[in-house]
């Protein structure tokens, strides 16, 4: 018999983002009962990067992170499954968009992950942006004006 595994931050999620629920239900498909808190949050990322990426609805992709830092403040283990599953994920343009629209939690859990990455990181994504500004966000990271 598999392992009781803590759904918390699932039913966190669920409850704090309906626009996220034919994502997940996709999700219970495919993983069934091995389906965990962290294939839910890398899915997430994978949802704001697209919301970001895909000039998405700006109140979604605020929710989306307002549910984060619910989350990494509400649950035992939340701290730690943010930052391992949710903002690990996140591709290094989609950090910078975002980044303003992380809440108390979440912004310092990113500054303490993200803090070793600096100009020559931000070069390697973008060789053509000698600058160091390249993933700086946009005035909206959903390309609404």
């Amino acid at each position: 018999m598999r392992p009781l595994i803590d759904d918390t931050a699932i039913t966190v999620l669920r409850g704090e983002l309906p626009e996220f629920e034919d994502h997940y239900l996709d999700l219970v498909d495919i993983y069934d009962e091995d389906l965990t808190p962290e294939i839910v949050l890398m899915e997430l990322a994978d949802f704001v990067a697209n919301l970001v990426t895909g000039g998405g609805n700006e109140i979604t992709l605020e929710r989306c992170l307002a549910a984060i830092d619910e989350l990494a403040a509400s649950t035992d283990d939340g701290p730690e499954l943010v930052a391992y599953a949710f903002l690990n994920e996140l591709p290094l343009g989609i950090r910078a968009a975002v980044s303003a629209y992380f809440g108390p939690v979440a912004a310092n859990l990113a500054e303490r992950l993200y803090s070793g990455e600096g100009v020559e990181d931000r070069q390697a994504s973008d060789p053509a942006d000698a600058s160091g500004t390249a993933g700086a966000p946009p005035a909206s990271p959903c390309g609404e004006p």
